[in-house]
């Protein structure tokens, strides 16, 4: 068996779960423009800080579990988040 051979199988692994990845953020996104046109209709602000700490507490104390370092966890979070944040802003 070669390198390529048998680096294959797991790079279409990888491959495969980048595709579940988007498609799991791009549900996500569209949850959070529904939250952010609630938000609007009863005046609230996009950004609600509690609720984004607990949503960090929440996956860093689910990290170790899975075998991730939950700062590095934390990191990927925040940008979702950040992500999910700009799109409400659009709303």
């Amino acid at each position: 068996m070669t390198y390529m051979d048998e680096i294959k199988p797991h790079r279409e692994a990888i491959d495969r779960l980048n595709n579940e990845i988007i498609q799991r953020i791009a549900e996500r996104q569209r949850e959070a423009l529904a939250i952010g046109e609630i938000k609007k209709r009863y005046g609230k602000p996009v950004v609600d800080k509690r609720r984004e700490q607990a949503i960090l507490d929440n996956i860093k104390a689910k990290a170790p579990a899975h075998g991730i370092d939950p700062e590095a966890l934390e990191r990927v979070f925040r940008e979702i988040i950040r992500l999910c944040v700009e799109a409400e802003e659009q709303v």
